[in-house]
Parts: structure tokens; C-alpha cells; sequence
């Protein structure tokens, strides 16, 4: 039922929702953000008109939350487990929100797949590749998950790196620092085996956390940087759209 929700409206758009919306963003505002005192750095402006991935380091249940309430756009959704929607409460205040019930149990390909079809209906979708709460003192134990990220970069899809300094405690002052959005793209005549994807989805999460100063040490990182630079090419945005307007305008 809710995912057939979801594809009926994919941005939460009707009323009860944006009241939801309004709701929980107030309450947000005067009852959690005092309490941490977060702050916000870079730009956090729609990338595009399509889909994008939106990717950050996740430690605290209110990653979400504070990533949702600075990024204030309708085709923000995150991935949500399918259980929380039997939650009465909290399964409606998601729906508000268009985050998308993703069945853990499912395979990697077959979850692939179903964010795939939210990013042809121009959703923003929000994923912490590592795929769980991560403790600071072990950031590099969960393994990404590569296959999106491998995904992203075979058709151009823009990822908006989101780095999150995790200082949940009495004004603590978080931080949540938005990166310039960007697409990965292989280099030409490069390819990527599977131990080569689990690879550049390390360097990508290594740089996540560097965006707040956080250090993804891996014994192999040096090999890991290599093998990016030499196959990974990491073009802005900006200068994409650029090259693909002279394209469309070259006779």
C-alpha cells in the first residue's frame, strides 16, 4: 500500500501532507534544534531537474532529520525500512515526507532497481551507503554499499555529498556541510571489476567524511586513491550541464 502511495504522489504533495510537513519542521525548529545547536555549511540549492543520489556518513537518528530540515526541497525523500510504516504515526509523518519503504530483505539488485525508478521520477533520494548507524570510533567496519554508487556512475547520475560531524550532545553544535554536487564518471577505456567498485565506493565515503574533518582510515587507502584517480573522473555539475548546452548547440 504504500508504495503504490508513493506512486500516486511521489513528493507528499497533497494537503495533509504539507501541514504535516509544517508541523514537524516547527517542532523540529523549537524543540531538537536548541537542544544541539546544529550548523550548516555549502550550498544547498536543487541540483538539478532530475534525479540525484544524496549521500552522507549516518550515525545518529537525527541525520535524517537534520539533513531533511536544512535541504528543504519536496523531492528530498530518504530510503526508510518497511517496518517502520506499521507505525501508525510515524509511517504517516514518513509518507509526508515521500520516503520511500524499501524491503531490507530484498537483494541488493532488486532494491537497486526500485531507487532507480524513484530517480526517473525526478525524486532527490537520500541513502547512507554504509547502510547503518556507524560508531565514530570504527567508521570504516560497515562496508558500503557499491552497487548504487556503480550505478551513478555507468549513467551520469548527480550526487550530492553531504559530510555529517555528529556532536549529539547538549549544544554540541553539529555539523552538516553540503558539497557541490557532481558526477563520477569513468575515465575513458576504464572499467570497474567488483573489487574495484567496493573500492571507489570506499574513496567516495572517505571523502564524505573529510568534508567535516572526520578520518575514514583504511590500511589500503593509499591504493584505494590510486585506483580513483586513475579510472574516476569527478566533474562538477555545473561544468557538465556547461559541456552538454555546447553539445545540443554544436551544429
Amino acid at each position: 500500500m504504500a508504495k503504490e502511495d508513493h506512486q500516486k504522489r511521489p513528493f507528499g504533495g497533497e494537503l495533509l501532507s504539507k501541514f504535516i510537513r509544517i508541523v514537524i519542521r516547527f517542532l523540529v525548529a523549537i524543540l531538537i534544534w536548541p537542544i544541539y545547536l546544529p550548523r550548516v555549511e555549502g550550498c544547498r540549492e536543487e541540483p538539478s531537474e532530475g534525479g540525484c543520489l544524496l549521500f552522507a556518513n549516518h550515525h545518529s537518528f537525527f541525520d535524517p532529520i537534520f539533513i531533511t530540515f536544512y535541504f528543504r526541497s519536496r523531492r528530498l525523500c530518504f530510503i526508510a525500512k518497511k517496518e517502520l510504516y506499521n507505525a501508525r504515526i510515524i509511517g504517516r509523518i514518513l509518507k509526508a515526507f515521500g520516503a520511500i519503504s524499501l524491503d531490507r530483505s530484498a537483494s541488493d539488485l532488486q532494491a537497486g532497481k526500485f531507487i532507480l525508478s524513484e530517480l526517473n521520477n525526478k525524486k532527490i533520494v537520500g541513502l547512507f551507503p554504509q547502510g547503518t548507524r556507524v560508531s565514530l570510533d570504527d567508521l570504516t567496519s560497515p562496508e558500503p554499499h557499491d552497487g548504487l554508487i556503480y550505478y551513478a556512475i555507468r549513467r551520469g547520475i548527480p550526487i550530492i555529498p553531504v559530510g555529517v560531524d555528529p556532536r549529539y550532545r547538549l549544544f554540541g553544535r553539529p555539523r552538516f556541510v553540503f558539497a557541490d554536487s557532481v558526477i563520477l564518471k569513468l575515465r575513458d577505456g576504464e572499467r570497474l571489476n567488483p573489487t574495484e567498485q567496493g573500492m571507489v565506493a570506499n574513496e567516495v565515503m572517505r571523502r564524505i567524511y573529510a568534508l567535516v574533518g572526520l578520518e575514514y582510515a583504511r590500511k589500503d587507502r593509499a591504493e584505494i586513491e590510486e585506483l580513483f584517480r586513475q579510472k574516476i573522473e569527478v566533474v562538477p555539475l555545473t561544468s557538465h550541464a556547461n559541456n552538454q548546452k555546447k553539445k545540443r548547440n554544436t551544429p
